[in-house]
């Protein structure tokens, strides 16, 4: 009879499914390397199913502006119409980005910051995805 180990390598568990994620202990490791507070980091959306990269029309929020779920983020040109990007939960705008007008931002790439506390703003003025470290 055969057990099933769980494959451990480069801080990753695997699942039965194939699926990785972190390991509990290295994942609370980093994030108690991380000065910044709680906090969501949001991605250029795919606002179309053939959507690769668009463009920041607008940005209708500012920093420290507090938001409400359904509330517009932004204006995104995509490949084929402008589309409001609209807030799946409330919290305050900590830090934007991408500025309005930038041009062919990818899928994925990161556009703006969210924290739950209006207090917490001041934390990002100076934030950047590459100084985070990967932790959120």
């Amino acid at each position: 009879m055969m057990r099933a180990v769980p494959m451990m390598r480069a801080g990753l568990v695997a699942t039965g499914l194939g699926a990785r994620r972190p390991r509990a202990p290295l994942f609370a490791a980093l994030r108690r390397l991380s000065s910044l507070p709680s906090h969501k980091v949001l991605d250029m959306p795919a606002l179309s199913p053939t959507m690769t990269q668009g463009n920041i029309a607008a940005w209708t929020v500012k920093e420290g502006d507090e938001i409400s779920s359904g509330d517009k983020l932004a204006e995104i040109e995509t490949d084929k119409a402008t589309v409001d990007f609209e807030s799946i939960d409330d919290g305050v705008v900590a830090k934007i980005l991408v500025p309005e007008g930038a041009q062919d931002i990818p899928v994925g790439q990161p556009v703006i910051v969210m924290v739950d506390d209006a207090a917490d703003v001041a934390a990002f003025k100076d934030y950047s995805p590459a100084s985070a470290g990967g932790a959120a």
